[in-house]
């Protein structure tokens, strides 16, 4: 799943499309709604010593155009390419990729 951080007064929609042209090369990309909102506090404990975060990710439904991956460019994502649910499950998964992962494959 590709996605990032919003930058400082970044509308969020702007940063759904500029994160997927720097993670995969997709620039044609209509953002059609958002599908959910994934929300999880990390509070500052013994085991992580941290300030406290509230992590917020919006999870948008989107129809892409062109559909050439390309790998991102001096970043943080590894690789890129389409998967199966099945070898989607087999990699290690953020919490917030876990869960945009049950969205579009919901257990049955």
């Amino acid at each position: 799943m590709p996605g990032g951080g919003i930058e400082w007064g970044e509308h969020p929609k702007a940063a759904l499309l500029r994160e997927l042209e720097e993670e995969t090369g997709i620039a044609e990309v209509e953002a059609i709604g958002i599908t959910e909102v994934y929300s999880h506090t990390y509070p500052r404990s013994v085991e992580r010593p941290h300030d406290s975060v509230h992590h917020v990710g919006i999870i948008y439904n989107v129809t892409v155009s062109f559909l050439d991956l390309r790998f991102e460019q001096d970043g943080s994502t590894d690789r890129c390419e389409w998967c199966t649910e099945h070898q989607v499950r087999s990699l290690p998964l953020t919490a917030v990729g876990a869960f945009a992962v049950d969205l579009a494959w919901p257990a049955s």
